[in-house]
């Protein structure tokens, strides 16, 4: 449809080109040739009259000092030049030279008399006697004659030869008119082409017009415009699918900020409900909670384990939110792993769980030393409180020299974790143990701040499974 609609459009400009510049070439072929019939006749006869005059004054002026007979030659050349007819006269009619006679004194003739020149002033002709003198002769008259006839020939052949013209002129007004509309309106119709699928918003092609001229202009503008739609179109684009993902961002925020707060109320809620029952059977000295000391005690624990909970979430807060500011120095890892593995040798041994250090001393990276130090302190107590019973836990180096990295690994033995679970650990209060009792797990959160901590400090580590049990590695860049 559009492209009828366009060929429409491109014809009837065509077409209104054509008509208006073959009118146009018609009437100027018109009005030239109304211009010779009528004008050329009376400016014809006009010219002819100016130059007889002004022969027959140049001979009158020369006549002065030549006789009759010397000045022959001068009016023989005129009656040539002007065609026309001329004669010397006495006053009583005689004519004494004509270019057709001979010098005769006395001779008459009955062609050119006053009454055959009364009748050549009815034609359309130049009659005109002047007085002249010469050396020897005075009181002569020279007459001139000269007919305009051949310019009525003329008029009458123009038009007896109107039709013939007039086939000439529309033949050639019709080709110029056709060929003049097809050579303005080509660009016309290419540049309106182009704009067409522009305005439908296809940019694959730009209008190239090479003319030098107002249509070359107007290309390079509609392609400016289409490079400048397109470049806009492109960043709102770009701008939508960024609003869409931040769209969808915000929706999964949302979706884990209620799982996060649901999470955390049910957390809290267990521990608060145990504790409501401890303490309102001390306060109705309930059967067995009558040994006050030995529920506050539980109470007591339950409270710390809480504290650790609340601890763990606003260390979580502060990774994501990235409050605290990273302390970026050279830290000795030899000495912060074997401190934690000190610090964790009560749980280690509660469960006859080895810990074997194998991380040789002196071993500095450029890191936080805090950060550092609570993650590290997750991963071996996680290593160690999710071992079986005397089991292994492995701390070993290792040098990529190609790469120039340290890696440090730690291997707790006896466990295998199914390989869809690997990196669900790392999401916040995701616990392999589903009943979530706190006896068996912790909260779910240590891998989750060990996560936000690596990638605060742009550390790699993996968590996989390999042949002793579960290895959790750590890659540093090596300090030179």
């Amino acid at each position: 449809m559009n492209r009828i609609v366009n060929f429409m459009k491109m014809k009837k400009i065509t077409y209104k080109l054509f008509m208006i510049t073959s009118l146009i070439l018609l009437s100027f072929a018109v009005l030239i040739y109304l211009t010779l019939y009528f004008f050329l006749p009376t400016f014809y006869e006009q010219y002819k009259t100016n130059q007889l005059q002004s022969g027959i004054a140049e001979i009158i002026d020369k006549s002065k000092s030549l006789t009759v007979r010397e000045a022959k030659e001068l009016l023989d050349e005129y009656s040539k030049e002007n065609n026309a007819i001329i004669y010397l006269q006495e006053k009583n009619g005689n004519i004494i030279y004509s270019p057709s006679f001979n010098f005769q004194g006395n001779t008459q003739s009955s062609i050119i008399t006053g009454k055959t020149s009364q009748n050549e002033e009815t034609v359309n002709a130049f009659n005109h006697s002047l007085p002249i003198q010469f050396l020897n002769e005075r009181n002569l008259m020279v007459t001139v004659f000269a007919t305009f006839q051949p310019i009525d020939e003329a008029s009458q052949v123009l038009v007896r030869f109107l039709p013939y013209i007039s086939i000439i002129v529309v033949c050639i007004s019709l080709g110029s008119a056709y060929l003049y509309s097809r050579f303005i309106t080509k660009p016309l119709l290419y540049i309106n082409e182009r704009a067409q699928k522009m305005a439908n918003l296809d940019f694959s092609e730009n209008i190239i017009v090479r003319s030098n001229d107002e249509l070359e202009e107007l290309s390079n503008s509609l392609n400016e415009m289409s490079n400048n739609l397109q470049k806009t179109m492109d960043d709102l684009r770009i701008a939508n699918e960024q609003l869409k993902d931040d769209i969808e961002r915000e929706r999964k925020i949302e979706t884990k900020r209620r799982e996060f707060f649901a999470t955390v109320a049910h957390e809290l809620k267990t521990p608060l409900t145990v504790m409501k029952g401890y303490i309102e059977g001390m306060i109705y000295n309930i059967g067995p909670y009558e040994n006050r000391d030995f529920y506050l005690e539980r109470n007591h624990k339950i409270i710390e384990g809480m504290e650790q909970l609340v601890r763990e979430i606003l260390s979580m807060s502060k990774l994501e939110q990235n409050i605290f500011k990273i302390q970026m120095k050279e830290t000795n890892l030899s000495n912060l792993i074997e401190t934690i593995t000190k610090d964790l040798v009560f749980f280690a041994s509660q469960k006859e769980i080895t810990v074997i250090n194998k991380i040789p001393p002196n071993l500095y990276v450029f890191s936080d030393n805090d950060l550092l130090e609570k993650a590290f302190k997750n991963i071996i107590h996680n290593a160690i409180m999710y071992s079986p019973q005397g089991e292994t836990v492995y701390l070993e180096m290792t040098e990529d020299s190609e790469e120039n990295q340290i890696q440090i690994q730690v291997i707790n033995t006896g466990v295998h974790i199914k390989a869809e679970e690997l990196q669900q650990l790392f999401q916040p209060f995701y616990r392999l143990e589903k009943s979530r009792n706190r006896n068996t797990g912790g909260s779910g959160l240590g891998l989750y701040i060990v996560k936000q901590i690596f990638i605060s400090l742009s550390i790699n580590y993996s968590f996989n499974n390999v042949e002793k049990g579960i290895r959790f590695l750590v890659t540093f860049p090596q300090n030179k």
